[in-house]
């Protein structure tokens, strides 16, 4: 659940509105589509403790059927005007960026969220969210590409803990982000209410309705009841869904990330992530980037179902059955000072790997990277760091 805004965001929503300004629109052309090749049944998500909807809630308007696109998704009002102008000037280096990231997860998200019946067009929420970062984090505590606080994380079934923080990880954070919006919806009966709680939280929107005072979004929004991020989140949503659905009519290229592809194997014991790469063939960087959730650089003691580059998996678990058991001994690997002061693999471990690795046709250095002398030849994914956004 989103708590905060990114601090561009926050900087520019200062900045007062021109009056009359106009949305830039460009010549449309064709764009791309991507496909998720990831089959949903291999990632089965956590069942979420049972939550319960708040008494009195509003009922259905029986203008929208799940699965197709919400009607209150309508582009006209002129604050949503407002905001696609935005993200054309003031914005656009922020929302540039966070739609170019979406090509690797939109595809995904969409179809998580067309099974549980839900509008596809939420799956470009994050955009606002997080911009798509899965190591965001604002400065209220809220995590992941859905921003979802610790409690809420944790009520609809993301594990949370030393080792693992599932809101981090895009399927996992949008499964439950799918089950909690289904739950608003059934609240209010209105997506832009909805995405309202979301912001805001359901409490504070069963409030406002109980007293009378605003029967629609736009009604509270236009008499005052509603936090000024709040006020803005859903005309944001709406203009940044409207770009999205034709980014070249305004002046953006589509998303040019291509979806991500991976095998997925159960890890049993304790293992850095450093050996992971080792024995996959690729790089620490790379792992990280597939394994978001495991955000101590290794697998949980308990074992972890982990995400490899497509069509390694073969070749780690050869090289993983063949690993010493005293790779299991600890779940981080001492460190030995290098030059500089730098922390490397201990000599031991690193040729001890490499053996494994040659043994089995796997390339392997002793940072995980995959390559020859002449440095690493195949880098799946580009690292980003740990990015943080803050409201």
């Amino acid at each position: 659940m989103r708590v905060g805004i990114p601090r561009a965001l926050a900087l520019a929503f200062c900045l007062s509105v021109t009056a009359g300004c106009s949305v830039m629109r460009h010549p449309a052309s064709d764009s791309d589509s991507w496909t998720w090749a990831q089959n949903a049944s291999t990632e089965a998500s956590t069942q979420p403790q049972p939550y319960s909807v708040g008494r009195g809630s509003p009922p259905h308007t029986g203008a929208w059927t799940p699965g197709t696109r919400a009607p209150e998704f309508d582009f006209s009002h002129p604050r949503v005007d407002d905001y696609v102008a935005r993200f054309q000037t003031d914005l656009r280096g922020f929302f540039a960026s966070a739609l170019s990231r979406s090509g690797r997860y939109v595809p995904r998200m969409s179809s998580i969220l067309e099974k549980e019946g839900l509008p596809q067009e939420l799956a470009y929420l994050p955009l606002i969210e997080s911009g798509f970062r899965t190591q965001a984090v604002s400065r209220a505590g809220a995590v992941g590409p859905w921003q979802f606080i610790r409690t809420t994380g944790q009520r609809y079934g993301l594990r949370i803990d030393q080792y693992v923080d599932e809101r981090r990880d895009p399927v996992k954070s949008t499964h439950a982000a799918a089950r909690y919006l289904k739950d608003l919806y059934d609240m209010f009966g209105n997506w832009h209410l909805s995405l309202a709680a979301y912001n805001t939280g359901e409490g504070h929107i069963t409030r406002i309705l109980g007293r009378g005072v605003a029967d629609d979004f736009w009604q509270m929004s236009d008499r005052g009841y509603l936090y000024q991020e709040t006020e803005d989140y859903v005309p944001q949503f709406l203009a940044a869904l409207h770009i999205a659905e034709e980014p070249q009519a305004y002046g953006f290229d589509p998303p040019d990330e291509a979806p991500v592809h991976y095998d997925l194997v159960t890890i049993k014991k304790s293992l850095s992530l450093a050996t992971v790469a080792q024995l996959s063939g690729t790089s620490t960087d790379t792992i990280k980037e597939l394994n978001p959730a495991l955000h101590r650089g290794i697998v949980p003691p308990q074992g972890y179902a982990v995400r490899l580059p497509k069509g390694t998996k073969e070749t780690f678990e050869v090289a993983l059955a063949n690993l010493p058991a005293s790779y299991f001994a600890r779940a981080t690997p001492a460190k030995a000072k290098g030059r500089r002061g730098h922390g490397v693999w201990p000599t031991h471990r690193a040729h001890r790997g490499r053996a494994v690795a040659a043994k089995h046709h796997v390339v392997a250095t002793a940072n995980g990277a995959r390559g020859s002398k002449s440095g690493p030849t195949v880098v799946a994914l580009r690292h980003r760091g740990h990015s943080r956004i803050v409201e």
